[in-house]
């Protein structure tokens, strides 16, 4: 079954399984105990960016792999010595640790694939 990732999410579960839920908004919006049904499976999304992040995130339940698939951008990772900045250009991937604060600055348009366990986000203002 051909899915949009920009629009939906492929969600793996625990046992191997996968399922395609609705994305964005639409997700993140519910409540969080029928977020914490997707419980410790990991979402596989994508997204287009024309504009930096107006947040930043950070995931404690486990590493995030970001892979730019066109266009440019600085992926800002929070450290406690300060701020990381890391040009990413199309092709490129990196694994962000989990706990770390994150955010994204966009040099040209661009398009994300984003692997991450999504129980336990959170969200700050950038």
């Amino acid at each position: 079954m051909a899915t949009d990732l920009t629009s939906h999410y492929v969600y793996l579960d625990a046992t191997g399984a996968a399922a395609t839920v609705e994305g964005g908004d639409a997700f993140w919006s519910q409540s969080g105990e029928d977020l914490e049904k997707f419980g410790r499976g990991w979402l596989v999304s994508e997204f287009e960016f024309t504009a930096d992040w107006p947040q930043w995130e950070m995931h404690p339940g486990a590493d995030e792999v970001l892979r730019l698939m066109s266009g440019a951008c600085e992926l800002h990772l929070e450290w406690p010595t300060g701020i990381q900045a890391v040009t990413m250009r199309a092709g490129d991937a990196y694994v962000v640790p989990k706990g770390a604060w994150h955010t994204v600055r966009v040099i040209e348009p661009c398009r994300m694939l984003h692997i991450t366990m999504g129980a336990g986000t959170q969200h700050r203002p950038a």
